[in-house]
């Protein structure tokens, strides 16, 4: 079995060299050693680690928080705070991160120990019954309906083989562009004309109207006309940061649309 790597983010030398000689006798491998911000969001990019033992207060523009928040838009590597005070608002902000758990120096080995393995425990555990979004993309695979992942800015993240059947693009095309400059979803007036309310809003231009029966078009330029359902995708950690697009084609609906939000 491949040792634990640790990635330890300290400014002082003897404690980062103390937390690097009880680390290794702890059998665990030390990746990299960083005294900056921007050092470790280098540092965890290019080496991965299991853990990364993170000082709160590091010397320079960037504190330990903030270089958690960059780090955790890349990776969900577990990261343990250490600090020699913990004042009510540095924790407040170190609870925002989601960091697996926060230690007060001095701190003992056994206590040391314990955190790590149980980080690095919960992330294999979660590895091994994948995130609410991979197994979400696993399901659409299989799925004859279209689904499309977007994050709040509206961005792409995914497509599953029926969204290209239908859009007519393919998903290396599609990856972090806007979905609605791409598929142009529009209105399709079926039924009931939108409300007065609504159609005061629409003519706002504020919004981006997901109605449940839309119009796109596809990458060759013809309409078609689908059923919409959108909900909103749950992370691990409970928070909603994107959205699916449930779309499926309906052949049977004669329109006239109008395009009220763009």
């Amino acid at each position: 079995m491949q040792p634990k790597k640790i990635l330890i983010v300290e400014d002082e030398g003897v404690v980062a060299l103390s937390l690097q000689s009880v680390l290794t006798k702890m059998g665990y491998q030390i990746s990299g050693m960083a005294i900056t911000g921007p050092e470790a969001i280098k540092m965890a990019a290019e080496q991965k680690p299991d853990v990364i033992l993170m000082d709160i207060h590091l010397k320079g523009d960037m504190d330990g928080i903030q270089a958690t928040e960059k780090i955790n838009e890349f990776s969900d590597v577990p990261i343990i705070f250490l600090t020699a005070y913990a004042d009510d608002e540095t924790v407040k902000r170190a609870i925002k991160t989601r960091s697996h758990s926060y230690l007060v120096k001095p701190f003992n080995s056994r206590e040391l120990y314990s955190n790590i393995e149980f980080a690095i425990y919960k992330r294999r555990l979660k590895d091994r019954v994948g995130t609410h979004r991979e197994n979400l993309e696993l399901l659409l695979t299989k799925l004859s309906d279209t689904g499309i992942i977007i994050d709040i800015k509206e961005k792409i993240l995914s497509i599953n083989p029926a969204a290209e059947t239908l859009t007519g693009w393919k998903k290396e095309d599609l990856i972090g562009k806007n979905v609605f400059n791409i598929l142009d979803v529009s209105l399709s007036q079926k039924g009931d004309a939108p409300n007065e309310s609504l159609s005061r809003i629409l003519a706002l231009g504020a919004i981006d109207y997901l109605p449940p029966i839309a119009t796109i078009t596809t990458k060759g330029g013809k309409n078609r006309t689908v059923s919409l359902h959108v909900g909103m995708i749950k992370d691990d950690n409970e928070e909603n940061k994107s959205i699916l697009m449930l779309l499926k084609e309906d052949t049977t609906v004669s329109f006239s649309n109008s395009k009220p939000k763009k």
